[in-house]
């Protein structure tokens, strides 16, 4: 896939008016880890164990390429300030989208939408036509993104044995 540069729609915005919406690089590991640990730390008791619980981010483009997905990052000239993967997902039909974070700063300009569009497109070329994602119940932003987007929340919820002790919610999605 190629660029996609979408135009900052947030006044006073101290980054530049474009982001670009590229796919990941395995080098770009530092700042996706940041921008994840970043978001992570909004919420208490939140935390990001990289080596422990996601090793995947120390090479994201490689670790989705081998699941048969992609990871795309989205940067400004400030730096990378939005992540998102898709891959298949185990449920026959289903693409899963994994790591959907929008830096604070970055918020408010249609970011995570666009990353979920380009998520949906994707996985539909691979032949999916649902998606899922689960998303922490703490991540109440989130959850109305993926709401607004035609994602429903279904009944539930996944406890993971992590250092956030997270629960999860599970949400689903039919494409067109």
């Amino acid at each position: 896939r190629g660029l996609l540069s979408v135009p900052n729609c947030q006044k006073n915005q101290r980054t530049s008016p474009m982001t670009t919406i590229r796919p990941a690089r395995d080098e770009d590991a530092p700042d996706v880890i940041r921008v994840i640990d970043t978001c992570y730390r909004e919420y208490e008791g939140c935390v990001l164990l990289v080596d422990k619980e996601e090793p995947e981010l120390k090479a994201p483009a490689s670790a989705f390429a081998e699941l048969g997905g992609a990871f795309w990052v989205a940067e400004t000239d400030d730096g990378i300030v939005a992540t998102c993967a898709v891959a298949p997902a185990d449920a026959p039909g289903f693409a899963r989208i994994h790591k959907l974070y929008v830096a604070k700063d970055a918020r408010g300009q249609g970011l995570g939408a666009k990353l979920c569009a380009l998520a949906e497109e994707t996985a539909e070329g691979f032949g999916a036509d649902r998606m899922m994602l689960y998303t922490d119940t703490r991540f109440t932003e989130a959850h109305r993104l993926y709401e607004r987007l035609g994602y429903h929340r279904l009944p539930g919820e996944q406890h993971r044995a992590d250092a956030s002790h997270s629960v999860e919610y599970y949400y689903a999605k039919t494409l067109k």
